[in-house]
Parts: structure tokens; sequence; C-alpha cells
């Protein structure tokens, strides 16, 4: 059987487009920890104090995962990247080296002899500082063949003890994919000593495909993300795993079990569209709560739909789990909206206490917002294009500042007459997007209780910078 080891990305790519605050990316990781993922792909250090902390704190929090910080293609670059990572417990450091002609003129401005020679020292370095150094061949399927062996052997002759193989435009069929692995594995017998991944544009729709058809042909991981089409979905390559492992002589030890509920809590992090093709099909419960049971029975509850919560934020959740409880009896699935909704969260500068919504067809849409910061009680009044819109200018009127929302959205919880809604919003500030979700009975309710989310979030970084 063949070990498939899965990389996740999402951290990476977060941070790329400037998605989540520190906590929500400690948050995610250890989401991921959970879940037993081979690794976690970091993103590369921008030089500011706050990027090492990040990465010292993961050091310290992230026990079972290796964690791969990039470490540049320079000296000075690898040792930035190997100060920050050091403490892990289990530490990889990776250089991502341009290999096609036109990566290699355009984003590294070297000539092919230059790249190799680049390759070589940056190896061999890397490996003096830590004995575990992968390579990661961008765009190697755009590369010249016999170029790209040379450097896939130098690298390994300098002390590499992983490569991944990147189709980063993401036009191969999965059969020119495996075509494309299997030349390179004839071609570079030492790629048999040392541990291969691939990472796969999913533009098409194709990579779990190809992964598959790599894995086949003795490739041992894969890189996987949350966001984007950059790479395939953690539960796409987990479904075809868990569908067709055994019969095709591959496994992993990721968590399957465990991901459909771990996807959703990423997705609610993330404030994306949840379009994951869930692992293992949930079986609904009939169970309900209501307003008589007490914390340690919700406590117990939210224990059995797999989250490992602190005293402060299982507080929150049974405040918010009350607020609903009072309205109609609690379902599984609803309680696991609220936990998605309520924990985890950054402290609350502005807490909602009550709001008053008049809407009509033949009047001006009016929100009264009262919110506490600090012990003290502010109200702020306005009129809006609808009861949302004015709600938000209530929230503004309140805080004093404006924030650009670039999404709203409600998503239907559960069905029927009683049924509750979610609320996503995301707001961008100083170029980042901090995303916040409520659930409520109440639409208008849920969406004030988003708004707020994602403000608390920028209030917090604010404060922490």
């Amino acid at each position: 059987m063949n070990k498939i080891c899965i990389t996740d990305m999402t951290l990476r790519r977060a941070a790329e487009n400037r998605l989540l605050g520190f906590k929500e990316r400690i948050e995610l990781a250890k989401l991921l920890d959970k879940l037993n993922i081979s690794a976690l792909e970091l993103p590369a250090l921008s030089g500011s104090k706050a990027d090492s902390i990040f990465v010292k704190t993961l050091c310290s929090v992230i026990l079972n995962t290796t964690l791969a910080q990039p470490a540049g293609l320079t000296k000075q670059e690898a040792d930035a990247a190997w100060h920050a990572l050091e403490k892990a417990k289990r530490p990889r450091l990776v250089i991502d080296a341009p290999i096609s002609s036109v990566q290699m003129e355009y984003i590294a401005r070297k000539k092919p002899p230059q790249m190799m020679a680049a390759i070589e020292e940056q190896v061999k370095y890397c490996v003096s500082l830590c004995k575990d150094v992968e390579i990661s061949f961008q765009d190697a399927t755009r590369a010249e063949e016999d170029f790209l062996c040379q450097a896939i052997s130098c690298a390994i002759q300098s002390g590499a003890t992983s490569i991944t193989l990147c189709d980063t435009a993401g036009v191969m069929l999965p059969d020119e994919f495996a075509s494309f692995i299997s030349g390179l594995y004839e071609k570079v017998p030492a790629m048999r000593d040392v541990f291969v991944k691939i990472s796969c544009d999913d533009s098409m729709e194709l990579a779990g495909a190809s992964a598959i058809r790599a894995f086949m042909l003795g490739v041992h991981g894969v890189k996987c993300c949350f966001i984007g089409n950059q790479s395939p979905r953690l539960s796409t390559i987990c479904h075809i795993l868990k569908a067709r492992g055994e019969s095709i002589g591959l496994y992993t030890t990721a968590r399957i079990t465990e991901l459909e509920r771990t996807v959703n809590r990423i997705h609610s992090l993330l404030g994306t569209e949840l379009k994951e093709t869930a692992a293992v099909n949930s079986s609904e419960t009939d169970i309900s709560y209501d307003v008589n049971d007490s914390l340690a029975a919700i406590s117990d509850a939210v224990q059995k739909l797999g989250y490992e919560l602190t005293e402060e934020d299982m507080k929150r959740v049974y405040d918010e789990f009350l607020h609903l409880a009072a309205k109609k009896p609690v379902t599984a699935k609803e309680l696991d909206a609220i936990v998605a909704a309520s924990a985890m969260q950054v402290p609350a500068a502005f807490q909602l206490k009550s709001y008053v919504i008049n809407s009509g067809n033949i009047i001006t849409t009016t929100a009264s917002i009262r919110l506490e910061k600090e012990n003290q009680d502010t109200e702020g009044i306005s009129f809006g294009d609808g009861p949302i819109d004015a709600a938000f200018k209530a929230i503004e009127q309140v805080t004093g500042r404006h924030y650009e929302l670039e999404d709203f959205r409600i998503d239907a919880v559960t069905e029927g007459k009683e049924a509750i809604g979610r609320a996503i919003v995301k707001l961008r500030f100083d170029g980042r997007l901090f995303s916040g979700s409520g659930v409520s009975t109440d639409i208008i309710g849920a969406a004030i209780r988003a708004y707020l989310g994602a403000m608390n979030k920028i209030v917090y970084e604010e404060k922490e910078a």
C-alpha cells in the first residue's frame, strides 16, 4: 500500500489573498493539525515582525503536523525562514524554484545556468540548517525536459529530501500528466530514493484525477487547498482515497471521518462558499435542545459534534444557544451552525444589546442599533435603502468608522417556517478582507451579528498591530 501524504496550502494562499487575521490563521492551523494532515505550507516571510511571530506561535501549538516554511532562493531568506521555524517539532524548509524558461526569466530573472547554480547552492545551505528540505519545481510541466531532469538530479545530489513537481498551468489531461511523471522516473532513477509530491492547478477540475494517476506511479504526496483553483480540494482527494484507495493500493493517515465538519468550520473561518465534496455523509439526528438544557448538557452535545472548545468559547456558544432556544427547539444541525458562528472569535470590542428596524413599502426604512463597548451603551439611528443597509449604517454611526462592504449573503441552515439563516459579511480594510458570520431565525439579526463579527476582527487587528 502506498501512503499518500497531504500538504495543505490554505495558510499560504490566505496570506497571498490577504485573508484572515492572526487568531483565525492560528485556529485554521489547529483545525488542520487535528485532521492529521501531513504538512502545512506557510506563507513566505515578508520581513515584518508579525510574520515571524505568527510562525513562532505555530511552532508552539502545532504538534503533529510538519510546518513547511518557504526559504526563497538566497541565504538571507533561508536564514530568516529557519530563525522563525527552528523551534517547530517537525520543521521543513521549502525552496520554490521557477524551472520553465518563462518563469526563470520573468520571476527569478535568471538564465538556466544561473538557476542551476542557485538550486545547488540553496539546497546545500538549507540542508545545513534543517534535515528536511523540499524543492518545489514551479511550472515543471512546461520546462525543457532535459533541463528539468538535470535540476532534479542536482537537487537530490545536493541533499533535498523531497521534490514537488508542479503543473502550474493546469492544462495537462490526467493521461498526459501520468506520462510526464513516468518519463521523469525513467530518466531520473534517483527520484525513487526521495519523497516525490505533485501540485496540480485545478482550473479544469482534473487535478484530482491527475493526482490519482501520479499516485499509482509511485508519487507519495499532493498539495491541496481550500481557496481558489490552484490546487485540488482536500476533500476531493480524501473522498477518492476513501472510495477506491484500498482497491488501488493507496491510503492516507488524514482523519477522513472528521473531515466534513472540519471543512464546514474552515469555510466559516474563510467566509467562503462551501463547495467541498463531502468525504463522509453525516447522518442527521432527531435530537433537539431547548432553553431548559444546562450549559453542561450543551457542552456535551458540542463535544459529540466534534468540537473542542475553551470555557470562554463554550460560554459564548451557550449564550447564543439560549437566544435561539427562547424562540424554538434547537436541532443538532442548528447547534453546529451556532458553534461555527460564535466560537473561536476574537474578543468583542462591540457587543449587540438591541436593535429595532422599521421598514415597509410606503415608508423610509430606519434602524436603531444599541451597542455596548467597555460597559457603556451607545445608540445609532440611521435611514437606509432597506433594513440591512439601514442597520449597517446605524452601526457605522455608533462606531464612527466606515468599512467597504465587499460581500454579503444569507444561507438557510435548516428548512421550514422556523428555519434559521446564516449571514456572511465581508468587510475590506487596509487591503484585507475580514469575514463575520451570524445565525438567527431573524435574518436581519443574523446580518447585524455577522457585520459586528467582521468589524470586531478589524478592531482586534488594529489593537494588536
